[in-house]
């Protein structure tokens, strides 16, 4: 099924393991040892019976409003123009537009599990592109936005 075993052989709630860290028929917890068609179909199996959340899509329309992830954000924003994004363009200083919203990123550049060059290279930048190709919307709920761009 999946589970995760503590050390008393409990099934630890909620984490699930497939592939290769799962051992597979030929041995117990052999890692390294699965073939990919073992990874394949028993992650599959695995993955239909974990209960995911379902996402909120990104509505084309929404995202041309400025709509996005920060669509709950408050209305008092001050706006934000494109030379004053582009003068907070570096890694000490890191401003980076996002659905229409502008995020100081700053104290996150260093902690982002990517390495702070995917944030620094987009500072003082609209990011929306580049962000929405590797991030759900979601994840800017745990950011506040400063201001909204209003490209000028």
């Amino acid at each position: 099924d999946g589970n995760v075993l503590n050390e008393n052989n409990e099934i630890i709630p909620g984490l699930h393991a497939a592939g290769e860290v799962s051992g597979g028929v030929h041995g117990d917890n052999r890692l390294g040892g699965n073939s990919l068609l073992e990874c394949t179909v028993f992650g599959t199996i695995v993955g239909k019976k974990i209960p995911i959340r379902p996402r909120n899509s990104i509505q084309s329309n929404n995202l041309q409003q400025g709509g996005g992830g920060a669509a709950d954000k408050p209305a008092e924003l001050r706006n934000i123009s494109t030379d004053e994004l582009q003068q907070h363009n570096t890694g000490d200083d890191c401003w980076v537009s996002i659905h229409g919203f502008v995020y100081d990123l700053t104290d996150f550049v260093d902690e982002h599990p990517a390495g702070p060059e995917s944030i620094t290279e987009l500072a003082g930048k609209d990011g929306t592109e580049e962000f929405q190709a590797v991030h759900g919307e979601n994840i800017l709920e745990d950011f506040d936005p400063i201001g909204t761009f209003v490209p000028v």
